[in-house]
Order: C-alpha cells, then sequence, then structure tokens
C-alpha cells in the first residue's frame, strides 16, 4: 500500500452552543429549529484517537447562529437560510409575524472568517493530495431545511471541479457503505461538498448520515445504532 492520505474532517453543523453575546441559547429554539442542527456529528466522524494522518475543524457554535457552509451572498439567503438564519414567525395577535434572528449579523460574519482562515491553515498543513471530508447529518423528519425527506441512509456527494475525488475513492466509500446495508444516494437529494479557497490540490467528499440511523429527533438522544455507525465510519476512515 502507498502513503495514505491526510484527511481533514470538517463538521460545521454540531453544536448546539451560542456566543455569548448572541443573547440567544438552545432552549430559545423550537422544534423545527431544534431538526437543523447535526447532532453528534463530532462524535460520529471524529474519532477518539487521532492519528496522524487524521485531523478535524468542529465549528463551536450554532449553524443558526451562524452556518460556516454558506457561501457569501448565497441564494439560501432570500429564504433566510444564508451564513446568518433569519425567521418569519407568527406574533402573540395571530395576525402579524415577527422576523426571528439568531444573534448579531456583524457578529455571526467575524466567526465565519476566523473559522474559514483557520480551516484554511489546517487544509494548507495537509499538504497536496489530501481528502477534506465534509461531515453532516439531515433529519428523517419534514424541515425548514428539506419539507420531503428522502428516503436514504447516506448520501455521498462531491463537486464537479477539480477537488473531484479520483473515482475509485468515491466507489469504495459508495460501495463501503452498501455492502453494510445502507441506501445511498450520490449527489441526491444532497450534493457538492464544501471547499477552502488553498493553494494546493486536494479533493473533497461530502458524508451526510439520516439521523434516524443514530438518534431519536423527538428526546434529541442518541440511540444504539449510535454505536454501530460509528465503528462503521471510523472504519472507513482508517482505510481511506
Amino acid at each position: 500500500m502507498g502513503q495514505k492520505k491526510q484527511l481533514l474532517l470538517h463538521v460545521p453543523h454540531s453544536s448546539t452552543l451560542f456566543p455569548r453575546e448572541s443573547r440567544f441559547s438552545f432552549d430559545d429554539l423550537d422544534f423545527d429549529e431544534r431538526l437543523l442542527i447535526d447532532y453528534y456529528t463530532d462524535e460520529l466522524f471524529v474519532p477518539k484517537g487521532l492519528s496522524e494522518q487524521i485531523s478535524h475543524a468542529v465549528f463551536p457554535y450554532c449553524r443558526l447562529f451562524c452556518d460556516v457552509e454558506r457561501l457569501m451572498n448565497d441564494p439560501l439567503e432570500m429564504k433566510g437560510l444564508g451564513f446568518c438564519y433569519f425567521r418569519e414567525v407568527p406574533t402573540g395577535d395571530g395576525l402579524s409575524v415577527a422576523l426571528r434572528t439568531f444573534g448579531s449579523r456583524q457578529v455571526a460574519f467575524e466567526h465565519y472568517v476566523d473559522f474559514h482562515a483557520e480551516v484554511a491553515k489546517q487544509l494548507f498543513r495537509c499538504g497536496d493530495d489530501s481528502l477534506l471530508i465534509d461531515c453532516h447529518s439531515f433529519s428523517s423528519l419534514p424541515n425548514l431545511l428539506n419539507p420531503t425527506p428522502p428516503d436514504i441512509d447516506i448520501c455521498i456527494g462531491f463537486n464537479e471541479d477539480v477537488t473531484r475525488p479520483d473515482q475509485t475513492v468515491i466507489g469504495n466509500i459508495v460501495e463501503y457503505f452498501k455492502s453494510l446495508g445502507y441506501k445511498v444516494g450520490i449527489n441526491e437529494p444532497f450534493s457538492n461538498s464544501k471547499t477552502f479557497d488553498v493553494p494546493i490540490r486536494y479533493h473533497s467528499l461530502m458524508i451526510e448520515v439520516n439521523k434516524r440511523l443514530y438518534m431519536d429527533e423527538q428526546t434529541l438522544e442518541q440511540s444504539d445504532g449510535f454505536f454501530k455507525l460509528r465503528e462503521e465510519i471510523g472504519s472507513l476512515l482508517r482505510n481511506l
């Protein structure tokens, strides 16, 4: 076997925390908003004993405060799902709506820029031919991002550009999950993978796992499937 790839695990949406200056907390979120968080993905994807080949970048705050996956001037901005989320919610009189935000847009932008800069540095240190794995989960229930949840277990996404992994790498990952009995989607229903502006040649691949595989979305507790899925993902990473 040749030298293994350097892996950078990018986990943008696992946190339930808000910075103090946002004056917001997880307890303030309603059920629909809580469905948007990728619970436990930091634990699912990041091995307890990291090897020299694996590093990680976990955004420390909730995506509703700042979504570091979004682009500047993202088309989703019009729907309140840009880098700083907002919603229109009914007021107490039942006749009008109020704009619901989750913190200062300026503060969110500062965290966005700082995180992107730090991940870019980590990716640069990984060097040429490294692989960024964009680590996510998706809700099995209708939600603000996806009113019609897909009937798949695992989604593999990538970009059709220079960051696209070799077809052998993509095929091996897809076949690995299929061999475990999972229903796998390829750039469907979610597509593409996060990239950063770094002057090296690297590849990027997204892995999205259905929350029904590892947690109860009503109680937000881990299920027995969590430990099985964590071991399966760990085995995959060790063999990349």
